[in-house]
């Protein structure tokens, strides 16, 4: 899959009032179905006597809007946009509304809506999920740090093993490979495929 825009973060909520009614937004990465309605599940728990729970997700089962009772098209339909509007994608977005006694109207309320998720998305934690190929080193020790170097600009290490020689384990995206792979140490560069697809993972950056 394609490098693409996500979120950091498995919760992120913040709240806005509009004409005395609260709405609170939930965030969260979400790359499954299941992932979705767990996080739809911990905010009905936590907001059991709100008047609403709307939701939107766009994730790799698929996408889905819900207006939870909300008149037709103005709750679901304004979450899914506004995550489609910052071209996120494995997110899932719950906003919860507790009635302030006043009525929004269908335009009111698809604004509400929209904000609240619009403005979770902006200040939750981003981060960019890229395919990485991992790569597998066992280098000298006077070695080690000019691996780590080369690689921090890159890609991620992602474990590091102290013994006769020093074993990394490291995530490079795709994309970074071939400039990743010039910049080693060139005693360094025989251990290294010239191509990637052969141990790829999707990591997170921020």
């Amino acid at each position: 899959m394609d490098d693409y825009r996500t979120l950091g973060t498995d919760f992120y909520q913040c709240e806005i009032t509009v004409t005395k009614s609260r709405f609170i937004a939930s965030v969260g990465f979400a790359d499954t179905l299941t992932t979705a309605q767990t996080l739809l599940a911990r905010v009905r728990a936590e907001h059991p006597h709100a008047t609403h729970h709307c939701y939107a997700y766009v994730t790799a089962d698929g996408q889905k809007s819900c207006d939870a009772g909300e008149p037709a098209g103005t709750a679901g339909v304004p979450i899914l946009q506004a995550i489609q509007a910052q071209n996120l994608f494995n997110v899932a977005v719950v906003v919860t509304r507790y009635f302030g006694g006043v009525k929004l109207g269908t335009g009111g309320l698809s604004r509400a809506y929209g904000q609240a998720a619009s403005l979770a998305l902006r200040q939750a934690p981003p981060a960019v999920a890229k395919l990485c190929e991992r790569v597998n080193l066992t280098v000298p020790y006077d070695q080690a740090t000019a691996v780590a170097r080369a690689t921090i600009p890159y890609g991620i290490i992602e474990a590091r093993n102290f013994a006769e020689q020093v074993q990394l384990q490291l995530a490079i995206p795709v994309a970074e490979y071939k400039r990743w792979r010039v910049a080693l140490p060139v005693i360094v560069q025989a251990q290294v495929p010239l191509n990637t697809g052969t141990n790829t993972v999707t990591k997170f950056f921020n």
